[in-house]
């Protein structure tokens, strides 16, 4: 598979859960917190990241850090973001649609809904 995904939440059931339904698609990059998520992509030379689902709220850099370091560094149109959290209040939400994100996928979610959120970073 030359096409991947970093899933970028602390949740191990999260991550999984994403992976079950991505896997036959996509090679699926696993982080734990902000700090691996941009690792995978300044070591991703050929470019091969096509999506990244990430979670607000993690250990080390949150998503809101991550946001900022796709803003700063014009990655937006070259990997696009969804981001999957818990926290679905107004304030968090509509700071998230501050940034060129595709979409926002509320916990609990669908295996259904993963694939329906990635066909839409994918058509972007």
């Amino acid at each position: 598979m030359d096409k991947s995904i970093i899933v970028a939440d602390d949740s191990e059931i999260i991550k999984n859960i994403i992976e079950k339904a991505l896997s036959s698609e996509f090679k699926v990059l696993r982080a734990s917190n902000g700090r691996e998520a941009i690792e995978y992509i300044t070591k991703d030379t050929n470019k091969s990241i096509v999506g990244m689902l990430l979670d607000l709220n993690m250990p080390e850099y949150d998503g809101f850090y991550v946001l900022n370091y796709f803003k700063n560094n014009n990655l937006f149109n070259r990997i696009p973001v969804s981001i999957i959290s818990g926290d679905d209040s107004k304030d968090t939400i509509d700071k998230a649609f501050t940034y060129n994100i595709v979409d926002m996928l509320n916990k609990p979610f669908s295996i259904e809904n993963v694939r329906g959120i990635v066909g839409k970073m994918l058509n972007k």
